[in-house]
């Protein structure tokens, strides 16, 4: 190879990392702008990075983005008390961008938010209508679980325990308060270093306070919920997460307490995590209109659990 050409190959190279760099600082630039709570802004510029995205890749990292994005801005317009023809528009509009990027190049992320969106687009319409959606919901989050081996997704765990959580028990549907008391400890014990999620110790505590078991109904319930895990070590992650209560026993101390499970009721523990969470709270630089409202009914149930 000559000198010049040799160059030029260079060059190429050169050229090509920093198309690539530059995409990426882009990517990394619209999820700092999710974190400080500025979706407007990260919305505009992930529409302007998709129309210069060429290849499949590419264009589904920006749209599972953008779904994220459309969500967390109908979450907003619902705070505000926004129309539910505004709401449907929006929640279809974030399950769209779902479903383009599940078209072109299928991502963890993608089928994530196209369940979140249709959840939310089904407790905008109604009981009825949010039943109709759970099924295809759970099986886009068994697709992030089990397909995708996203086992430390804090959020999908915490959307799976609120599907159960919220849904009808058979047969009426498959709601569960153990397991969506097993999905939400696991959202818990997932939450990133970098992430509060002050929603998920609501919600957990929200599922023990209602399922009210003693400390010693605990100590035997969750060694029986303990054998069920072992028992189903074969099952697809998603299966045996429904005993994540009982994986590591009944001695086992939440990061947030230092008392075991045996050793609190399920009342106590609530009353714990709901204490946790709002000391917790102002230790973070950082806190976005969900999380000002999250700690707002924190603070309500430490009044109604007291």
């Amino acid at each position: 190879m000559t000198r010049k050409r040799f160059g030029i190959v260079v060059l190429t190279l050169v050229l090509c990392i920093a198309a690539v760099s530059a995409a990426d600082q882009v990517l990394e630039q619209a999820d700092a702008l999710y974190r400080q709570d500025k979706l407007e802004e990260a919305k505009a510029m992930l529409l302007t990075a998709l129309s210069s995205k060429t290849s499949a890749p590419d264009k589904a990292d920006v749209l599972w983005r953008l779904s994220r994005i459309v969500l967390n801005i109908g979450d907003e317009l619902d705070a505000e008390g926004a129309s539910k023809d505004t709401l449907f528009a929006t929640y279809e509009e974030a399950q769209s961008y779902a479903e383009q990027a599940i078209s072109l190049h299928p991502l963890a992320e993608a089928y994530q938010w196209r369940a979140s969106s249709v959840g939310r687009w089904g407790e905008t319409k109604g009981p009825l209508n949010a039943l109709g959606k759970a099924e295809p919901m759970r099986k886009d989050l068994a697709v992030v679980i089990n397909d995708f081996n996203d086992l430390n997704n804090s959020e999908v765990w915490y959307v799976l325990g609120q599907l159960y959580f919220q849904l009808p028990g058979w047969p009426i549907s498959f709601g569960n308060l153990d397991t969506a008391i097993s999905y939400t400890r696991k959202a818990l014990d997932t939450v990133p270093s970098d992430e509060q999620f002050p929603g998920h110790y609501k919600a957990l505590a929200e599922m023990l306070w209602k399922r009210d078991w003693s400390a010693s109904k605990r100590n035997s319930e969750i060694a029986k919920i303990q054998k069920q895990w072992d028992k189903n070590a074969n099952k697809s992650a998603l299966e045996r997460h429904e005993y994540y209560e009982g994986s590591k026993g009944t001695g086992a101390k939440p990061f947030y307490t230092n008392k075991t499970l045996k050793e609190m009721s399920d009342r106590e523990e609530a009353l714990i995590l709901v204490n946790y969470a709002i000391s917790e709270y102002p230790k973070w630089p950082f806190h976005s209109r969900g999380d000002v409202r999250a700690l707002d009914d924190l603070q309500k149930l430490l009044t109604e659990y007291r």
